[in-house]
């Protein structure tokens, strides 16, 4: 098998976000890409840092769906994947029954 068609390797890590998601939606969903009915669910870039285990963290773009992107404020921590041959894109592999159950500050108390 050539390399050019060899399995494509992801990494599980977690991340902190270090930009606030809410805040991204609300600015890019007013933008006109996003005001066709049609789209698939709108994706956004939020910086995060990646914490892998036993590997020093570095700063990404995390993808994230509008879905998530409400329980994304600043200093969240989520699960992620990547490819390790490309270090500025990762992608959330979380839910958000998750999140919450990780971050609990998100969580309204009274």
């Amino acid at each position: 098998m050539s390399f050019l068609f060899g399995k494509k390797q992801t990494v599980k890590a977690f991340a902190v976000t270090l930009e606030d998601g809410r805040e991204i939606s609300n600015r890019e969903i007013t933008k006109l890409k996003y005001r066709r009915d049609y789209q698939a669910e709108p994706k956004f870039d939020i910086l995060v840092r990646v914490e892998p285990p036993g590997e020093p963290p570095f700063e990404a773009r995390m993808k994230a769906g509008i879905s998530k992107t409400f329980l994304l404020i600043t200093g969240v921590r989520v699960q992620v994947q990547y490819d390790p041959r490309n270090l500025k894109q990762v992608t959330i592999d979380d839910e958000p029954q998750a999140i919450l159950d990780r971050n609990p500050q998100l969580i309204k108390k009274g």
